[in-house]
């Protein structure tokens, strides 16, 4: 399993902004990251929460974006 750091980094979602929306203090998270500190368990929920929120917010920017630059001339051709 993939530690907070990794799979903050991983997901592209800063620290500042995991921490703003997560609702943990930022210097939590950072000490947590580094292994200073343990969260507890509600601070760990609300943490993957936001990364999982943000992760399918980018997903859907994505796919939107993929949508924009489909062709016409493809999408018509596949439903032909």
């Amino acid at each position: 399993m993939m530690n907070l750091l990794e799979r903050r980094k991983r997901s592209g979602m800063s620290q500042f902004l995991c921490a703003q929306k997560s609702g943990v203090s930022r210097m939590n998270l950072s000490l947590a990251e580094t292994g200073q500190m343990m969260l507890t368990a509600a601070e760990e929920s609300a943490i993957d929460r936001a990364i999982n929120k943000y992760i399918l917010s980018r997903a859907q920017e994505i796919k939107q974006l993929l949508h924009e630059q489909e062709p016409e001339h493809v999408a018509t051709s596949i439903a032909l």
